[in-house]
């Protein structure tokens, strides 16, 4: 199982998210808050994305999977989206190391899950 999911692409720096450390991360937040009926603990990767300056030309997000399809999201959607690493105050095991949730809620029963890498690109 992979513990890290990097972010690449067309980013100044490519980062490494490493969702076991997020506990001690005081701006995770149960995701009940944000999405009712979803139970665990989650972080923002609005932040995570910005701080791998993503060029300005970048459009989409593809979400790299270890198992099933990898997802396309736009940059919008990437943005505002959550990502769960702890549910039962246990770290992210089936599918993880961390479920992607979208804002609006519209994958809540069906989160984005097994990512190994957010790459960032240009759609033409």
């Amino acid at each position: 199982m992979h513990s890290v999911i990097l972010i690449t692409g067309k980013v100044k720096f490519r980062i490494n998210l490493d969702p076991t450390i997020w506990i001690v991360d005081d701006r995770h937040f149960p995701l009940s808050e944000r999405l009712p009926g979803v139970e665990g603990l989650a972080m923002e990767l609005g932040p995570f994305l910005n701080n791998a300056e993503p060029d300005l030309s970048a459009t989409h997000m593809i979400c790299h999977r270890s198992q099933g399809e990898n997802v396309v999201l736009t940059m919008e959607e990437a943005r505002s989206a959550y990502l769960c690493f702890a549910k039962n105050n246990q770290p992210i095991r089936e599918g993880g190391p961390a479920l992607l949730y979208l804002a609006d809620g519209s994958n809540k029963d069906e989160p984005i899950d097994y990512l190994t890498e957010l790459e960032v690109i240009v759609q033409s």
